[in-house]
């Protein structure tokens, strides 16, 4: 199984982005990778306890989907939350 990945793109102050990239070099990282480690370890952390990041069991393909956001991915909750946004 694939690992897919997608791009995430933020606005930072300039000295957090001299940090960042300076914390990427002392780990040997690209700062791409380096925030990719920073933002999973958030996710497995979940230091807010907040729903969307909580791991959720595989959902069988023949079960029929449901619009209660708690049982969702974190990826379907994200996309629902987006399209409302629209």
């Amino acid at each position: 199984m694939t690992n897919r990945t997608e791009s995430v793109a933020a606005r930072i102050k300039s000295d957090s982005k001299i940090k960042i990239t300076r914390a990427a070099e002392e780990c040997d990282l690209t700062v791409s990778a380096y925030l990719e480690s920073v933002i999973e370890e958030h996710i497995d952390r979940n230091s807010h306890d907040l729903r969307a990041l909580e791991s959720s069991p595989t959902q069988d393909p023949d079960q029929p989907t449901t619009t209660d956001l708690s049982e969702e991915s974190p990826d379907e909750f994200v996309k629902k939350m987006l399209e409302r946004l629209e």
